[in-house]
């Protein structure tokens, strides 16, 4: 691990400086974009547009003691020297130290990822909408032909969906001027900890909140009604048989954590393997389960009745049993940006990080989704 003085040394050699330049230049716009623009030079380029020149990467040796010191020095490090009185000029790496916190925390919370079939990243989303080209499913069938015959042609019947980021959502910091001035570094690195971790909820939210209705691709969501307040192993059955009958082996399972300890740990009609995976349940607080990874969140999609938190909460819940390479595809602009921010730390009163993000189902009856009554 290296220091302050070491980072800013490193960073202003000739083949890193670039980058530096490149932070500086989009902090005096008032923001900060880790994804367009870093200290590390694997920003898509300044300005944001699929069009921008990427950034040239710094040197690896560079990149690896700069990406492990900033992650393991405090935020009060980063503070405290980078005013008039601390490093000249070290002030640029306070962002990149504030959007290392909110990502770890919002990985965290965030299960987005571990649900999609991929993240398509800014870069590859020109404009507010990106439509996606989805074959129908059977639109491609082999047929069989004789040798020196003529290979028999397909037309493939395709419908679209449409990725929609018109709407942002963020965060304020809530960092007050009191924090600040008395140099309550501590307290500020915690706010900006839950401004990550909320993000990174907010987003798992969108997402899995999609697959309720699952209305945007080919084919027709699977349902299961399981019943009164509990969800049972053979709920989770009849659901992977469902996907089964339309083509799609599942693999995952989204439901909340309180399903999972209050319900169907506890469900003695299913007795085969049950005890086995309970004990490993307990020893470990994670197990598969009839060929299906749990993914557990207490987003409100699934700890809520109608997936809204103002519903009635762990009742009536819901969750997925689906194929997570056909199910469901999420594109991301702008991910943890903070803007109003140009000073690096009176900004911070003021600054908000915000995204964007949508999500839409790709193969509809590859899902099925569990609803208690």
């Amino acid at each position: 691990m290296i220091g302050l003085q070491e980072m800013q040394r490193r960073l202003e050699k000739p083949d890193n400086e670039h980058a530096q330049k490149q932070v500086m230049e989009m902090l005096d716009h008032g923001y900060y974009d880790y994804d367009e623009v870093n200290i590390f030079g694997t920003g898509m380029g300044f300005g944001g547009t699929r069009n921008s020149t990427r950034q040239t990467p710094i040197k690896q040796a560079d990149y690896a003691e700069l990406k492990e010191s900033i992650k393991n020095i405090p935020l009060r490090e980063f503070l405290a020297r980078s005013g008039t009185t601390g490093i000249a000029g070290a002030a640029y790496l306070v962002p990149t130290k504030i959007h290392q916190i909110m990502f770890d925390s919002a990985v965290l919370a965030d299960i987005t990822n571990d649900i999609s079939i991929t993240i398509i990243p800014a870069d590859q989303i020109p404009g507010t909408t990106h439509k996606v080209d989805i074959a129908i499913d059977d639109s491609y069938v082999p047929k069989p032909f004789l040798s020196g015959g003529q290979i028999p042609t397909e037309t493939i019947a395709t419908t679209q969906a449409t990725l929609d980021f018109s709407e942002s959502f963020g965060v304020n910091f809530r960092i007050t001027n009191d924090l600040i001035e008395d140099n309550q570094f501590d307290l500020i690195e915690m706010h900006i900890r839950n401004a990550g971790r909320e993000m990174g909820e907010y987003a798992a939210n969108l997402a899995a909140y999609v697959m309720i209705t699952s209305t945007d691709g080919d084919g027709t969501l699977n349902t299961e009604a399981a019943g009164a307040d509990v969800t049972t192993f053979t709920d989770v059955m009849n659901a992977r048989d469902a996907n089964i009958q339309d083509g799609y082996i599942s693999d995952t399972f989204l439901g909340s954590h309180h399903l999972i300890f209050d319900e169907i740990a506890k469900d003695t009609t299913y007795t085969q393997d049950a005890d086995e995976w309970r004990t490993e349940l307990i020893k470990t607080g994670f197990a598969p389960f009839l060929g299906l990874k749990p993914i557990l969140s207490e987003i409100t999609t699934l700890s809520h009745s109608t997936g809204l938190a103002s519903a009635t909460a762990y009742e009536d819940l819901n969750s997925f049993v689906f194929a997570k390479d056909y199910a469901l595809l999420t594109g991301r602009k702008r991910w943890l940006r903070m803007e109003k921010y140009s000073d690096p730390v009176r900004d911070l009163v003021g600054a908000v990080v915000s995204s964007r993000q949508d999500s839409v189902t790709v193969y509809n009856d590859s899902i099925c989704k569990i609803t208690e009554t």
